[in-house]
Parts: C-alpha cells; structure tokens; sequence
C-alpha cells in the first residue's frame, strides 16, 4: 500500500513538473521576443517575474547568418538549463543617438479619408443605410480619382446623380473595391451617410535625433482616429515647433495634457506606425544632451531613471522615475516598460503624466532606453513606455 502511494506521489510531481514545463513554453513563446540584440556573442540573462531565477540566452558556436554589419546565432531561450524557445542572438554595432525631449506639434494629412462614423440618410423613401461601409474603413479613390480630402469625396458623392460610384477602399490593410449608390436625402443632396477625416493634429515630444542632426523619432505610438483608434494612414504630415503655456493637471479619472501654440515648421513626417512618428528636420535643432549609447531591451532593469521632458516652455528638464517593471510581451510593445514618477516638482507641476509627454526619453545608467507612452488611466504618477531599441530600427 505504501509503495503504491509512493508512486501516486511521484507521478504527481512529474504531472506537476511538466505542466510547470508546458506553462512555461506557452509563456516563452507568447511573451518573450523571437531575436535579441547584443554587441558581442555572449550569454544574456534575462530578469524573470520568479526572484532569483533568470531566463538565459546563449548562442551556439556557429553564425547561421553573416554579413558586414552583423551576425546572427542560432539560440535556445532557457531557465534553470531547460531549454523553452528557439530565438537568434543579432550581432550588431551599438548605436548613438541625441536626446532631445522637446514638444512639438503634429499635423497629419492622411492616404485618402477615413470613415469616422456612419449613419443613415433620411430619404423620402425612410432612412437608408449603407451597409457595406464600414468605420475605420479609408477610401483611397472614388471612380478612379484619387481622393485626398473631405471635399473631393463630397464633390463626386453631390455630382452623383444617385449613380453607382466605384471606391477603392482599404480595411484593416486590406484593399478591395465596391459599388456604392449615394442616397438621395430630404434636403435633394445626395449623401452617403458617412461622417470622414483626411487629417489630425495634436502635442508630442521628439525622443532623439541620429548623431547628423537630420532624422527624427517621437511619440513612441502612433498617431490614431481619435474616433475609430485606428492608425491614420499617412499620405503627408509636418511637424512643427511649439511653445507649452500651460498644464492640465488630470482630474476626476481624465487624463491631464500640455497645452500650448504651434510656430514655425521645422520638419516633415514621413513614418506614422506603431512605434511612433518618424523624418527629417528641416535643420539641425541644438540639443541640451551630448550622444547616448541605445539599450538593448535585455538592458533595461527595475530601478531609478530619469525622463527628459518640456513642461513649460521650449526648454526640457530632466525629472526622476522609476522604472517598476520591464515586460517583452510582442503584443504590447508600447507598454514593454512600466514608470512611476516620483519627482516632486514634476508631481506639483504636472500632477503626473499627461497628454503631450508621450516620447519624452527614458534615461538609464548613462543609455537611452526607451520613451514615454502612455498613462495608467485610473492612477497619472504611473505610466509605460517603449523599448529605445524598438524605435531606433526606424531611423
């Protein structure tokens, strides 16, 4: 009887160690990158949520890959010697960049205009609705013609005569084409029962220029609809400087925001994704801060930082954070790490993060790390930002 416990007991922690194993597997390879960055062929380790106890990368002998610039080993992803995911291990040259942690103002000018809302069109016949329109839909052309404004869309819709018109449409990066028959409404104007946009504006922060001066990367986000948060598809965009005059502190769960004035243009966009806006500066802006080292997001730890952001006027500042969680989930990449703020005149100033800090480079031991993203909604002293080493490979 004992003996036969005793093998119910061991066959139980095996059970137990090999769902430990599979729990671990699906975690690897849900939330942990498919390839790491590092200067040398060297062993990565790799802080885990579980003290004491750290993921490892170690890269085999041999390069599977080579070029000039750099080389790429074949690597097992393990903890405590288990292997739990195939990776590659990038050799790579580290790169410099300049901090800036400046505010300026975006104008957006999308590809096509995107649907923002949809509704019916009251006709002598009853509403009508349009159903193969969707919100977030963008209509790049209608009967051929190019379409770049919310004029050109009304122009063709009215000169319709209720007659079919052709729209190349793009939904969710998907292209097709369909026929669509404006409705003729209780005014005699033929409508389409579509509300568009064909631009944005708003305040974000330039996180770093390369050495030369002439390329640009801010926000750390893209910039969405407000209405749809979809990524507004850029035909055109500038930035330009801008002069912060006051603060709205958050207040009653509303997000706070720098509010200020647009200048002069002293850029372009010409890259609107998921890791930020990107392009080129029509001169050389001086920054206060000499060249920093780009981290590898390996490099990124728990502990004290610093973020370089304008909060009044044009002249950045640097404050002190707290860096309270360093995450690799490739489905949040905006959100890889988490800050506190914890600077008393920031605090007093600010109340926090707010709208129009997005950007604003994260400092750590003497390397820029990431940018600023994001607030936790329902508490302003806490918000997340990018991994520098994402938004770098854009410039």
């Amino acid at each position: 009887m004992k003996y036969k416990k005793k093998i119910i007991n061991i066959s139980f922690i095996g059970f137990l160690f090999v769902l430990l194993f599979f729990i671990l597997r699906v975690f690897a390879d849900n939330h942990m990158p498919d390839s790491f960055y590092a200067t040398r062929q060297e062993t990565i380790y790799i802080d885990t949520f579980i003290p004491f106890i750290k993921f490892k990368v170690k890269p085999k002998c041999n390069a599977i890959s080579a070029s000039s610039n750099d080389k790429i080993y074949e690597c097992n992803l393990s903890l405590c010697g288990i292997p739990l995911k195939n990776v590659e291990l990038k050799i790579a040259e580290r790169k410099s960049v300049v901090p800036y942690g400046i505010p300026f103002g975006a104008k957006i000018f999308t590809q096509g205009v995107m649907i923002v809302n949809i509704s019916s069109v009251e006709s002598s016949k009853g509403d009508i609705k349009i159903s193969v329109l969707k919100k977030g839909d963008i209509i790049t052309h209608a009967n051929g013609i190019p379409i770049n404004s919310n004029e050109d869309l009304s122009k063709i819709v009215e000169n319709s005569e209720g007659r079919d018109l052709n729209l190349k449409i793009i939904r969710n990066n998907l292209n097709f084409e369909a026929n669509v028959a404006p409705v003729k409404s209780v005014e005699n104007v033929y409508r389409l029962g579509i509300l568009v946009r064909d631009s944005s504006s708003g305040i974000g922060t330039i996180t770093f220029c390369n050495e030369e001066g002439n390329l640009f990367a801010g926000l750390g986000h893209a910039i969405r609809d407000s209405e749809t948060n979809e990524i507004i598809p850029l035909s055109h965009g500038e930035i330009m400087k801008v002069n912060i005059k006051n603060v709205i502190k958050p207040h009653n769960g509303q997000a706070g925001e720098l509010r200020g004035f647009f200048e002069s243009s002293i850029g372009s966009i010409d890259l609107n994704n998921n890791s930020g806006v990107y392009g080129k500066l029509n001169s050389k802006i001086e920054s206060d801060f000499s060249p920093l080292k780009v981290a590898m997001k390996q490099e990124v730890k728990k502990g004290p930082a610093k973020i370089i952001s304008t909060i009044e006027g044009t002249s950045p500042k640097v404050y002190d954070i707290n860096i309270d969680k360093v995450s690799f989930d490739k489905k949040n990449p905006n959100k890889n790490i988490s800050i506190s703020i914890c600077d008393k005149s920031l605090i007093e100033k600010t109340g926090g993060v707010v709208q129009g800090m997005s950007g604003s480079p994260i400092i750590q031991n003497g390397m820029l790390v990431g940018a600023l993203t994001h607030v936790v909604s329902d508490n302003p002293l806490h918000g997340y930002g990018i991994f520098a080493e994402t938004m770098v490979g854009n410039i």
